[in-house]
């Protein structure tokens, strides 16, 4: 079996490597014409297809056959890391991962910033503001929840705006992909919910709009403080999802 796999492997790579010395828009050879060039079972052609089909690397088109796309990069990562196999440690990796990434794309959100992102975020904040406003004032737990579930979509669509700036189609689909995995936008529903946080959203919108990289870099790094100090929380509740 230990052949077989490594041979199917060893498949899987000569077709990597006919498709980068061809035309990689061009319609693959068929199953039988690779059993012809590579000197394998049928068998082994088609389980190396099949990989680099689930990896988003070929696709069988009606009319056309077997063609070469442009693989989405997290494609085959969704899979796995929603699968919930990923152990402790892996999960810890990714999650510190995030924080690097969102803490380190200051200058790219700086050179991307434009008038209508600066709107979009003005827009978000001002709904921020009104919303703990609101759950400030109510006495009712069953509307504090529901003004806290409007404040978690608020915090999403200030954090995915910032990673959409970047321009990084990748980043986006990476924050997306650990935004779901972590459950990172938990409901607030305390009305002092502020008081661990040294940055508001309100702090960062100021200082992306009239500030610098370098301080915008800085106060997002205070603005994750209390996600950096529940990390490991966070990671053992994705854990046990």
């Amino acid at each position: 079996m230990k052949d077989d796999v490594s041979l199917v492997e060893q498949t899987q790579r000569d077709i990597l490597e006919y498709i980068s010395k061809n035309n990689s828009n061009a319609q693959l050879p068929k199953e039988q014409e690779f059993v012809g060039l590579l000197g394998v079972s049928r068998v082994v052609v088609r389980e190396a297809l099949s990989r680099l089909r689930a990896l988003g690397i070929i696709e069988t088109k009606r009319k056309k056959g077997t063609v070469v796309v442009v693989p989405e990069i997290f494609g085959g990562l969704k899979a796995i890391v929603m699968s919930g196999l990923l152990d402790r440690d892996t999960l810890r990796d990714l999650y510190q991962l995030r924080l690097m990434l969102e803490i380190g794309m200051a200058d790219f959100v700086f050179r991307n910033k434009n008038e209508e992102i600066i709107r979009k975020l003005e827009e978000i904040v001002a709904c921020e503001v009104e919303l703990e406003r609101q759950l400030i004032r109510t006495e009712d737990d069953d509307e504090a929840r529901e003004i806290a579930e409007k404040l978690r979509d608020v915090d999403i669509q200030f954090h995915s705006t910032l990673f959409e700036t970047t321009g990084n189609k990748s980043l986006m689909d990476f924050q997306y992909l650990l935004r779901h995995l972590f459950s990172l936008y938990a409901p607030r529903v305390k009305k002092d919910f502020h008081s661990h946080t040294i940055v508001t959203h309100v702090g960062l919108f100021n200082l992306l709009r009239n500030g610098t990289a370098d301080a915008f870099r800085m106060a997002m790094r205070l603005h994750l403080k209390t996600q950096f100090e529940n990390m490991e929380a966070l990671v053992d509740k994705a854990v046990t999802k």
